[in-house]
């Protein structure tokens, strides 16, 4: 779709109430703290997200305020549609005034149908209603009271904020650019049906459309072929980026953690059919197959192997199950531990995984048995890089969603198996989706740390 302009209050003449000595009207006040979404229109009733946070409301909400500087995600559903529309926007180190109405006749936000009145008319009216705006809630200082769900993880999971910020933190002006295809985007609105573009739509703008189809073929191929690494593939894209800006617009390692990040999020809010094909597609046949990425490019890996935990782990606690009307996000994580089944024996719950009904695994419910393989086979493919200097991040944000995922029911150990069998897992024949819980698997017996990972092992920290 078509980007979206926002008021400037300094390029725009926004101001005050006054003018100053010069006849030019200063910044408003309001501005100094952060950016300002006005929505105009709004039902009365519906649901409304912003980044990690959620509200249904009961009577018309006149937008938000204080919002911060960063990449942030605004989408809207009615009561009993299934349908939602979105707006992802990027906001600077100076306020910006961004006004939004909705269409109801289309069901999603677009520019003011009436924009005869002036921008300092405009400001104005929104220096009125600001006490009446709904204030940012994921600000650092606004979450001292929310207590950490698990002092094992990492500090980034211990505050809505701090999480936001992993998850979109490769999310640009440039990036959206080129997802978009659009330039100079600041924002750019999108809903659920909204697809990826195949040169005869101006959808989204995928990174490795060719290499999927590839990947694909294989798939249906030997077994030797099933296990082909994708390391060169993503090292080919990048270095022609680097020699041909022209070709690939300058591709870079964060464009790459960009569309992982993006995909996910829009897909999650949105129920976006494209971003979440994409997504998985990015996650088990791109970077879960580069195996050998690591020894050239070990801050990228690093970076998709957090934000990959980041993005498991707001599925987890952050969004709500699919049985949910809304399946919205709340600002306070709940408390779920995954899948959960009485053991008969012990008369204790036991844990399988990440939580099957949210809806990244309600897409395609056996593409989560694929990511469990998928990871496996990753860290046994990861761990004959041990040795290599200038590895040690790999290795943590490795060991860190492992220890995660051990936590909530799955063992990463002993799941790829001989050769053959990692062969069968890595290129699509994988195991049904149901499998990892089967009683009939003979486990390894082995001794664990407090942090669920195994006594013994070498470690990129050490």
């Amino acid at each position: 779709m078509d980007t979206l302009q926002a008021v400037h209050a300094g390029d725009a003449g926004v101001g005050a109430s006054h003018e100053d000595n010069t006849g030019t009207r200063p910044r408003p006040a309001y501005l100094e703290k952060g950016d300002v979404f006005r929505t105009l229109g709004l039902p009365d009733e519906l649901t409304i997200g912003l980044d990690a946070m959620a509200l249904t409301t009961n009577k018309s909400l006149q937008g938000f305020r204080e919002i911060p500087p960063g990449a942030h995600f605004l989408w809207i559903q009615q009561p009993g549609s299934v349908s939602r529309c979105g707006c992802w926007f990027i906001s600077g180190s100076e306020g910006l005034l961004r006004i939004k109405e909705w269409d109801k006749y289309n069901e999603m936000l677009g520019e003011p149908a009436d924009q005869s009145e002036d921008a300092r008319s405009q400001s104005d009216r929104v220096e009125s209603l600001y006490p009446t705006l709904k204030p940012y809630m994921l600000h650092d200082h606004r979450s001292k009271s929310w207590a950490p769900l698990d002092n094992k993880d990492p500090l980034w999971a211990r505050s809505p904020g701090s999480l936001w910020g992993v998850l979109t933190s490769a999310i640009t002006p440039r990036a959206l650019a080129r997802i978009t295809r659009k330039q100079n985007v600041q924002e750019y609105i999108i809903d659920s049906t909204d697809g990826a573009h195949s040169g005869t739509n101006n959808g989204l703008n995928f990174l490795f459309a060719q290499d999927l189809r590839d990947l694909q073929v294989l798939d249906q191929g030997s077994l030797k072929d099933r296990v082909a690494d994708t390391s060169g593939r993503i090292r080919t894209l990048l270095t022609t980026a680097a020699g041909d800006d022209k070709t690939n617009n300058g591709l870079t390692e964060r464009d790459i953690v960009a569309e992982l990040q993006l995909t996910f999020l829009t897909g999650t809010h949105l129920s976006n059919s494209a971003c979440l094909e994409q997504w998985w597609n990015l996650v088990l046949k791109i970077v879960l197959r580069a195996y050998d990425l690591a020894a050239s490019h070990p801050r990228l890996v690093a970076d998709l192997l957090t934000v990959l935990y980041a993005q498991l782990f707001y599925t987890e606690h952050y969004v709500a199950s699919s049985s949910s009307s809304s399946q919205q996000p709340e600002v306070h994580p709940d408390a779920a531990d995954g899948d959960v089944d009485d053991d008969h024996r012990g008369g204790k719950k036991k844990r399988h995984g990440p939580s099957s009904d949210r809806a990244i695994f309600q897409y395609k419910p056996l593409y989560r048995g694929k990511l469990r393989q998928a990871l496996a086979e990753y860290k046994r493919r990861l761990a004959n890089l041990a040795a290599l200097p200038d590895h040690e991040a790999v290795g943590q944000a490795f060991e860190e969603l492992e220890a995660w995922l051990w936590r909530k029911g799955w063992d990463l150990r002993g799941e790829s198996g001989d050769s053959t069998r990692a062969a069968a897992i890595v290129g699509g024949g994988f195991l049904p989706a149901d499998s990892e819980d089967e009683e009939d698997e003979q486990p390894v017996v082995v001794e664990l740390d407090e942090e669920g990972r195994e006594v013994g092992l070498l470690s990129f920290r050490d």
